[in-house]
């Protein structure tokens, strides 16, 4: 808390860099660091259509065959719908993640459509901002109605062009989308357990609202006795040799 309590109070005016709250964000853990650079080249946006389905097969391959090689197999050995679906709800993850920490620990806006990845490498998450756009409010039903929300509509797209290159179930994209934003909010509120209600908050509203309805839902309670959630369908994981299952899939009995 003392760590972003000085940040806010850096936070005050219209040239506030974005930077510390980036700094801050990225020790939650992988997912949520973000680097800021202006675009370059080979840098594309990771929504809107910058992901076209030329790199997306691309995208999908590499997953493929990073997935087949801990078994010693090839990338025909991996379903090309377990490597979308797998590839799918990184990006989610990647995305989500910072959008909902920036919201939540800082009063900040993240722009989704100003995100950027560079294919055919390490998923690798920038944003062309430079500076910390403040949210009108901290409420967590703003914030999920806001950027959150916005962040999910975008990874629709990038759903509906995974849907068009190959088989794969719209229904378990959206489930991919509802589990990475839980697994984002779980995160966030471990490491910063203040941020926890609130957190779980923006989960069960957009959960409740047209974009993740029916994706999944939070029943039980975990080790440390908050909400645990399970999804409605499988992200296919299982499929690969020795995969086994998530803890929030919807195969447990």
């Amino acid at each position: 808390m003392e760590r972003e309590r000085d940040i806010a109070g850096d936070l005050e005016g219209p040239d506030s860099l974005l930077a510390p709250v980036l700094e801050d964000i990225a020790g939650i853990n992988m997912f949520f660091a973000l680097e800021t650079h202006g675009p370059e080249q080979g840098w594309v946006a990771a929504l809107g259509g910058g992901l076209s389905q030329e790199l997306l097969i691309a995208e999908v391959e590499a997953v493929r065959g990073r997935l087949a090689a801990p078994f010693g197999g090839g990338t025909e050995d991996v379903e090309w719908r377990v490597g979308a679906s797998l590839f799918h709800q990184g990006l989610a993850s990647r995305l989500l993640s910072p959008v909902l920490a920036a919201a939540l620990c800082h009063g900040v806006r993240l722009d989704p459509w100003r995100l950027f990845v560079r294919p055919g490498g390490p998923m690798v998450v920038r944003t062309t901002e430079i500076h910390a756009g403040p949210l009108a409010s901290r409420s967590p039903r703003e914030i999920a109605r806001g950027p959150v929300e916005e962040t999910v509509t975008g990874l629709e797209g990038v759903a509906a062009a995974l849907g068009r290159v190959g088989g794969i179930a719209p229904g378990l994209l959206r489930g991919n989308t509802a589990a990475a934003l839980a697994g984002a909010a779980r995160s966030l509120g471990s490491a910063r357990p203040e941020h926890h209600e609130s957190a779980e908050r923006v989960v069960r509203t957009l959960l409740s609202g047209p974009c993740l309805k029916g994706t999944g839902t939070y029943v039980g309670t975990e080790e440390r006795g908050r909400a645990g959630f399970r999804r409605t369908t499988c992200c296919l994981y299982h499929r690969i040799p020795e995969g086994g299952l998530c803890g929030d899939c919807a195969l447990w009995s």
